[in-house]
């Protein structure tokens, strides 16, 4: 009896995981439908980015600043 008990728990466990794989398997999906979304947006800004900085001369070779950090005369 015991024997049998323990194969109907393995089934049951069986079953069990087979619910929660599915479940995993929709929210994976989801997700990367969400990740493709968001891919999508980042490209936007950056293009936004790109096109707005294209315009603009170039103040340094590494790039345009935001804030000048103070120098040492300035202290």
């Amino acid at each position: 009896m015991s024997l049998l008990a323990d194969v109907m728990a393995g089934l049951r466990t069986a079953i069990e995981l087979e619910g929660r794989v599915k479940s995993m398997a929709g929210n994976v999906s989801d997700m990367a439908r969400e990740m493709r979304d968001i891919d999508k947006r980042l490209v936007r800004v950056e293009t936004i980015i790109e096109i707005g900085l294209a315009g603009r001369p170039a103040s340094s070779p590494q790039g345009p600043t935001l804030i000048d950090a103070p120098t040492q005369s300035d202290k």
